[in-house]
């Protein structure tokens, strides 16, 4: 459990600059230290930089000299890592991602992976938004399902890992009444055939681990 002086009140929340990047680099290599590729993507400094030099915005909360916690929303992406066909969105339309957060070790179990969430998604307004979780990364697809995002896809990237699209469209609604399945956490064969037929991944199953899917508007096979 966190200590009890390290409160939210304590948090001193702004953008990042680039001379913030030794600050987030640190965290990030804190903050997957000890998990494998298959759980969650290291970046590299310079990528990093990048998005700290206007590929992207990056919210940083702060405990006075330390970074205890970012997330970024990035707007330059690149042709492979654009969605918007699969989606259903025109080539045109305005998508953001979010593209990593980090919470340093100390602040953790406090909520703030849903704060950096929930700031980034006031940070787009009407923008379509994206993000990729791990489907062992229960903690982060669990915080995006509970900011209103749903699990569109299953991918294979980073290497060939198995990865959630997870997405949040303004004006996307889910059909009501419609049937609905829970899978666990190692059914990702199942879980892929049920997402490829249209059915999207919208709540933690009763089962550790597990994902409720739904099927789409004029059903699916239950």
């Amino acid at each position: 459990m966190p200590s009890a002086s390290l409160t939210l009140a304590a948090l001193d929340w702004r953008l990042l600059q680039p001379e913030d990047l030794p600050a987030m680099h640190a965290l990030h290599l804190c903050s997957i230290e000890g998990m494998a590729a298959q759980t969650v993507k290291p970046e590299t400094r310079e990528f990093l930089h990048g998005l700290l030099l206007g590929r992207g915005r990056v919210i940083g909360a702060w405990h006075g000299a330390a970074l205890a916690a970012y997330g970024v929303l990035q707007h330059d992406l690149l042709a492979q890592d654009d969605p918007r066909a699969l989606l259903g969105l025109a080539p045109g339309q305005v998508l953001y991602k979010l593209a990593g957060a980090a919470v340093a070790p100390a602040w953790r179990g406090q909520g703030l992976q849903r704060q950096l969430i929930a700031r980034r998604v006031a940070w787009a307004g009407d923008a379509a938004l994206f993000a990729t979780a791990a489907p062992g990364n229960v903690p982060s697809w669990r915080s995006l399902l509970a900011c209103g995002f749903t699990v569109r896809a299953l991918q294979y990237r980073y290497g060939g890992h198995a990865r959630y699209l997870l997405a949040r469209l303004p004006g996307a609604a889910l059909a009501q009444g419609a049937p609905a399945r829970e899978l666990a956490q190692d059914d990702i064969p199942g879980q892929e055939a049920l997402l490829a037929q249209g059915w999207q991944g919208i709540a933690p199953g009763q089962a550790p681990g597990s994902l409720r899917l739904v099927a789409p508007t004029g059903g699916g096979q239950p």
